[in-house]
């Protein structure tokens, strides 16, 4: 079930109705948010339910023996239990037939030929989001920086809250279990909301799907027919894309989980003004990237033990980060650019992102650091390293012509780079004076927002990008 249909509006509409009609009823409110969230996630595959019951159960229990025991060595059996058999569903769900491919091809290049048959696997939409959200779980008792819950409903919900369960933002348990905690349910600041959810059809209707259509997906599926000049704009649109993709799924997601009574940070703030690698990891897909610090890169030692040691975590941390993102060498490759740009800026200096050289300094920084993520997503965009560099290869082509550029890409191309400049406050401002409007007025506003992104968008609705990881 996709956010920008007429069937998720439906199911949106029931869902706030029984949210309104159950608000001083908890137990039956959480019964039915969570009957809820398993029909949106059984809508795409009801089969797979089965492996959120199973993460679900296990960690329920594994935080409940983690909390009451003090053996060390049974904690630490605990835990791998938990972290086995989250990261086993995964693996085999999402690595199995990467490792089997990487296996035949490292004795081929020996001149051995290995025949391997590929598994017929599915991947499960979010299985990457909801297991992160399960282990820190475990990692958190176990660390003792968090006491369970005793309400299996209550860690249920948590593990299949629909807004936010099969492309994030990744939420800990900390963060929704005290929020559920209390009996009020009511909605809160549904001006935000609904700006939070406009907002994202934008970046994923018009936006994202649009620069795809007609101009990123036609180049990167044929680099040697595009110009150097319209090579150049598709990754520069590629970037775009999956920023108005993503970005715009959490805001939706966000937004919807507000309405709801719940408050989830921001997922993405302008990551394009990053000034570094490190500060564009503090402003992209910011749930994931905190989790990989605080429960990856701390776990294998963080700088407490030395300089090489750092450095090390670091590249082990985004090398295994991109391969969080897929099941390829293309998104090794993507998430070790990232680490020994880390690494490199570490060694250059301590604080990359300080006030050095003026507006012109940041402006070059700026800029060099767009264009460093730029090249990652290269990778992270084509099917194989063997069309990556093909389209390395093409931007030696002609400057002249870019046939794929019409007017309304360029416009597109223009108003991706305003969401990353526009100052937060200003939109607030307008939107508040929005807000002051009849409510009819707003109501008639909104239907016209939603009508005119979906005449601006193409035919049908492609499905969020990151579905995939």
């Amino acid at each position: 079930m996709l956010f920008p249909t007429i069937t998720f509006a439906v199911f949106l509409a029931l869902v706030l109705a029984a949210h309104t009609a159950l608000l001083t009823r908890p137990t039956a409110w959480k019964a039915t948010m969570l009957a809820a969230s398993y029909a949106f996630y059984g809508w795409w595959d009801w089969r797979f339910l089965s492996l959120i019951w199973v993460s679900t159960l296990v960690d329920f229990v594994a935080g409940q023996a983690l909390h009451r025991s003090s053996d060390p060595g049974r904690r630490r059996l605990l835990l791998w239990c938990s972290l086995g058999t989250n990261l086993g569903m995964l693996g085999f769900f999402k690595y199995a037939n990467f490792f089997v491919d990487s296996f035949v091809d490292v004795f081929a290049d020996f001149g051995i030929t290995v025949s391997a048959t590929p598994l017929s696997i599915i991947l499960p939409v979010g299985i990457s989001f909801y297991t992160f959200q399960t282990m820190s779980y475990s990692i958190d008792i176990y660390r003792r920086v968090l006491e369970p819950t005793d309400r299996l409903l209550d860690f249920a919900l948590f593990v299949g809250f629909f807004p936010q369960l099969v492309a994030g933002p990744i939420v800990r348990a900390r963060d929704f279990l005290s929020q559920l905690a209390t009996d009020d349910r009511s909605p809160i600041d549904t001006g935000r909301a609904i700006r939070l959810i406009l907002g994202g059809l934008f970046k994923k209707m018009v936006l994202a799907d649009v620069l795809a259509a007609q101009l990123v997906d036609g180049v990167f599926a044929d680099p040697g027919g595009a110009t150097g000049l319209e090579t150049l704009l598709a990754v520069y649109g590629y970037a775009l894309q999956i920023y108005g993709d993503f970005s715009g799924y959490s805001d939706i997601a966000i937004g919807i989980a507000l309405l709801l009574g719940f408050r989830f940070p921001a997922n993405f703030d302008q990551p394009y003004r990053a000034l570094s690698l490190q500060d564009f990891w503090r402003r992209w897909h910011i749930s994931l990237s905190s989790w990989l610090r605080d429960y990856l890169y701390i776990g294998l030692g963080g700088s407490r033990r030395g300089r090489a040691r750092t450095m090390r975590n670091l590249l082990a941390t985004m090398v295994l980060g991109g391969l969080w993102h897929g099941a390829g060498w293309t998104f090794v490759l993507w998430g070790a650019l990232h680490g020994v740009g880390l690494v490199v800026e570490r060694l250059v200096s301590p604080e990359p992102n300080a006030a050095v050289g003026g507006r012109l300094g940041r402006a070059v920084r700026g800029l060099v650091t767009f264009h460093i993520v730029c090249v990652g997503w290269v990778f992270f965009r084509s099917v194989d390293l063997e069309r990556a560099f093909e389209v390395f290869g093409a931007l030696g082509g002609s400057w002249t012509s870019a046939p794929r550029l019409s007017l309304g890409v360029a416009l597109l191309l223009l108003a991706g780079v305003a969401t990353q400049l526009t100052t937060p406050g200003r939109v607030d401002h307008w939107w508040e004076r929005a807000s002051e409007l009849p409510v009819v007025v707003q109501a008639a506003g909104i239907t016209a927002a939603i009508l005119t992104f979906d005449v601006l968008g193409p035919t049908g609705v492609a499905p969020f990008i990151y579905f995939a990881f």
